[in-house]
């Protein structure tokens, strides 16, 4: 037993290193307090792991492992009274890790019915909210009992107002207040929401200890969120990064941003630990093209940035009927103008041309668009008359290289995000306007997309 600890102890320094790259595949980041270190799982052999006072990582073999062998490990971690659990991310099995061991403790199934639902610790329970399986998206409330060992329903208070149906929300806990921001979802046909798109802007707040849903407004700002990516911590300041920081305030309705910085478009699994003001993250590398996560424990205060931005977070229900209010009081007004402009025969269509390679807008130069921004809507005019599928949008961005699936989405995202704002400027449209979107005939779960023939020609 001796000579087999202590070749263990030898496996372990042998692979002490102080700078730990690991192989672009999912994996799963954790915060142990009561040992005082950091855990990175990805393999179901072996995990890694350093001290909070160490600068060195180590690789450490696992003695016991009751998750099923897989390429991925799709488990979410939770540190709960100086116990560290793994959660199936579809919900049901759930496992402890201690003494170099993932162990079992629940007395359930792989239920695979919550993906992409958002987890939450409240009053040392684990519970998850939403997420997506067997075809439909759930707007549920899970909770697993660590007496039963069972997963269990929690039933609200009220049944005739709840959230939408939806996966992948953003989710903020406060004291005994859940806050939850928009989300994935089908096109279901609410007061609440369009149907115009899958993507939800609504912010809800759940009150823990009665279970009682509450309909704050809507994000003002629609495109500060991308829910197919996401990752909030520092709970108590409620931080969430998408190409920037940004910070959200529920009580003073405000909405905090910092510029831009590529850490924050690159970086995924962000932990934030209280107790050494560190945050803990993986960030890819969209450079070499070698499919590599760096795993990074950086001091907090060189990590953030100030935030240069401020603005009204959402958009209340009493300013829903200010607007409706004014917009009755302005409605003779309103038809005024529009017959006016019937009435006069505009010189230029409100339209952006391509013409010898560069766009124009009533015969000026379009020159505010970036490269990217750029090539991307001379993709888009290229098939004019054909609907994309998004990975094909995604591919665009390869350039027949080894970049992260993950990453090119990001920057995909971040790129028609871009010109979306800069054209719908120009022609003054809404965003939503510039783009005809669906869901394709055969497999309604490929999003497809296509130029709006209405906005866009070309004399090419």
């Amino acid at each position: 037993m001796n000579k087999f600890l202590f070749i263990i102890l030898l496996t372990n320094f042998l692979f002490s290193q102080e700078k730990l790259v690991i192989d672009e595949k999912y994996l799963q980041t954790g915060i142990d307090f009561k040992e005082k270190q950091y855990l990175v799982f990805n393999d179901p052999d072996f995990y890694y792991s350093k001290k909070f006072d160490s600068k060195s990582w180590n690789k450490n073999t696992l003695k016991f492992n009751e998750t099923p062998k897989e390429d991925n490990f799709p488990y979410n971690f939770f540190h709960i009274k100086g116990k560290n659990y793994l959660v199936h991310n579809g919900c049901g099995t759930v496992y402890e890790f201690k003494n170099d061991s993932i162990i079992r403790i629940d007395n359930s199934f792989e239920h695979k019915n919550q993906f992409m639902a958002s987890p939450f610790v409240y009053k040392d329970e684990i519970y998850y909210f939403g997420g997506y399986g067997l075809f439909t998206f759930k707007n549920i409330l899970t909770k697993f009992d660590f007496k039963t060992k069972e997963w269990e329903l929690v039933k609200y208070s009220n049944y005739k107002k709840l959230p939408e149906p939806r996966a992948n929300s953003l989710i903020f806990q406060k004291n005994d207040k859940l806050y939850l921001i928009g989300g994935l979802t089908d096109n279901f046909e609410t007061n609440l929401t369009t149907t115009k798109n899958i993507k939800l802007n609504d912010i809800w707040e759940l009150n823990l200890n009665t279970k009682e849903w509450i309909n704050l407004g809507e994000l003002k700002d629609k495109n500060s969120i991308n829910f197919e990516y996401y990752n909030s911590f520092i709970n108590n300041k409620n931080i969430y990064d998408y190409g920037k920081l940004i910070e959200f305030d529920f009580d003073n309705n405000i909405l905090k941003s910092t510029d831009p910085r590529d850490k924050y478009s690159f970086s995924y699994f962000e932990k934030f630990n209280p107790k050494t003001n560190e945050i803990f993250y993986a960030l890819g590398n969209s450079n070499d093209g070698n499919r590599k996560l760096e795993i990074i424990v950086e001091d907090f205060e060189s990590y953030k940035s100030d935030f240069t931005n401020e603005e009204e977070l959402f958009e209340t229900q009493n300013s829903y009927l200010l607007y409706a209010t004014i917009l009755f009081s302005l409605v003779s007004f309103g038809f005024l103008l529009f017959y006016l402009k019937k009435r006069i025969k505009p010189t230029y269509e409100n339209k952006i041309t391509l013409k010898d390679s560069n766009f124009y807008f009533r015969d000026k130069l379009i020159n505010n668009l970036s490269s990217e921004e750029n090539d991307l809507l001379h993709f888009f005019l290229k098939n004019k008359n054909k609907s994309l599928p998004m990975n094909e949008v995604v591919d665009f961005f390869s350039k027949n290289d080894n970049t992260p699936y993950n990453t090119l989405t990001k920057k995909k995202d971040l790129v028609l995000n871009g010109l979306k704002q800069k054209l719908a400027f120009i022609l003054e449209i809404d965003e939503d306007d510039l783009f005809i979107t669906q869901k394709n005939t055969e497999d309604k779960r490929i999003k497809e997309i296509q130029l709006n023939p209405r906005y866009f020609s070309s004399l090419n």
